[in-house]
């Protein structure tokens, strides 16, 4: 019982995100996202690289890859936001939305990160 109640308190605030957009702000439909992010790489002007991999991993290279990495998998919700559950233990979900013909993350916090490139990551690696 213990463990519902705390998955209960973790999970509520990720999945209640509202987006704050801004004028210009196209919010994108679920499915329509997921196949966008689906085996994409989204290069930020920070040089950090999300990962989006075609079975549902994830990545994200600080610096493209020079700062080094975070690892888990990541779902596109029903209400448009991709929630990623880091092996470490951590948990967010950021919405995305398109502006100005430029792809923006948002965070749960509210904080705009725009996308500098997205490019195909080609086959997922294989796992062993």
């Amino acid at each position: 019982m213990r463990t519902i109640l705390i998955l209960c308190l973790v999970a509520t605030p990720l999945s209640a995100q509202t987006i704050d957009t801004r004028p210009g702000d196209v919010v994108i439909p679920a499915d329509a996202l997921d196949t966008r992010l689906r085996g994409q790489e989204l290069i930020f002007f920070d040089d950090g690289v999300s990962h989006f991999y075609n079975d549902g991993r994830y990545t994200y290279a600080y610096d493209l890859g020079e700062g080094g990495y975070a690892y888990g998998y990541f779902e596109v919700t029903g209400d448009g936001t991709v929630c990623i559950d880091y092996v470490n233990g951590f948990a967010r979900c950021d919405a995305y939305v398109e502006n100005n013909g430029r792809l923006i993350m948002i965070t749960q916090d509210g904080d705009r990160f725009p996308i500098r490139t997205t490019r195909d990551a080609g086959p997922d690696p294989v796992l062993e």
